[in-house]
């Protein structure tokens, strides 16, 4: 039993030393997140009518589209 708990224990040393490893030579590209707000609009096909945002107290924002 201790021979099998001991190869455990060596495998999950050697895949976190690999991981690091990988980490370290940058294989993979670090993502970063937008710090910024992103404020959009949505329009109709030509950008004259846009929908606009009504906030309400009791339910949060809401979309306020209307038909013309």
């Amino acid at each position: 039993m201790k021979d099998k708990s001991l190869k455990i224990l060596l495998g999950i040393i050697a895949v976190n030393l690999t991981l690091q490893t990988i980490k370290e030579l940058g294989l993979f590209p670090t993502a970063y997140a937008q710090s910024d707000v992103q404020k959009i609009a949505i329009c109709d096909i030509n950008g004259q009518a846009c929908a606009e945002i009504w906030p309400q107290v009791v339910s949060g924002n809401r979309l306020m589209l209307q038909n013309q």
